[in-house]
């Protein structure tokens, strides 16, 4: 019997066949469809957000002397009328005082404050008042004192600002003259920055707020 004789052709083409039926076999495999990975944020010194924040609601009040403020509602007032000489030198009347929130827990020093005064007894014009009540804050505070003054307005009345800064101290005085009378609004507090930036705005819309309405001196008609 003749035995019948394979070509080497014939295996080739077989051992060919074989491997392209592996390699479309593993390209029909599915696709995973798993979640893809997110990127997520380093925690620690990353960037944050900034806090929104929200305009503290203000409260106006009427004070003696024809003096309207708004204040912040988490102020605390006080209502004085009482006598006094104040480190500007001058014996005035102290009509009210406000004190903010302490700002800093435990650090009782922190807080900032308005006095509020009037000196009814002005007997020299409104420059060389204003001249010997910055020199008085000088001799208060001493040498070391930076100052600075302004001319402004407060309502229609001519009115001087004064702000200086010691060490520990930061003020900013607003003298305002009504023709017979000065009212001193006096704002004072640490020289801390949180403080300062902090309360900052709050000083700012206290002083914008005032409002001045002297009372008119009765006047006795002669017969």
């Amino acid at each position: 019997m003749k035995s019948s004789h394979i070509s080497p052709i014939w295996y080739a083409g077989v051992i060919l066949l074989l491997a392209l039926a592996a390699i479309f076999t593993g390209c029909s495999q599915p696709v995973s469809t798993g979640t893809a990975a997110t990127a997520v944020p380093p925690t620690g010194q990353g960037l944050v957000a900034p806090v929104q924040t929200t305009a503290i609601p203000m409260i106006t009040t009427d004070l003696p002397n024809g003096i309207t403020i708004s204040y912040p509602n988490d102020w605390t007032k006080q209502d004085v009328l009482t006598g006094g000489v104040r480190d500007y030198g001058q014996n005035t009347m102290n009509i009210a005082n406000f004190y903010s929130p302490i700002e800093i827990p435990g650090d009782t020093s922190s807080y900032n404050s308005l006095s509020i005064d009037i000196d009814q007894n002005v007997q020299e014009d409104f420059d060389s008042y204003f001249n010997q009540a910055t020199l008085a804050v000088g001799k208060t505070y001493g040498t070391q004192m930076e100052a600075h003054s302004y001319a402004l307005k407060i309502g229609d009345y001519n009115s001087y600002e004064l702000d200086f800064q010691t060490k520990d101290v930061k003020g900013s005085y607003i003298f305002t003259y009504t023709g017979g009378s000065v009212y001193i609004f006096a704002f004072k507090g640490p020289t801390d920055p949180i403080v300062v930036n902090a309360l900052d705005g709050d000083k700012v819309d206290m002083y914008k707020s005032i409002k001045l309405n002297p009372p008119v001196p009765s006047v006795t008609q002669q017969r």
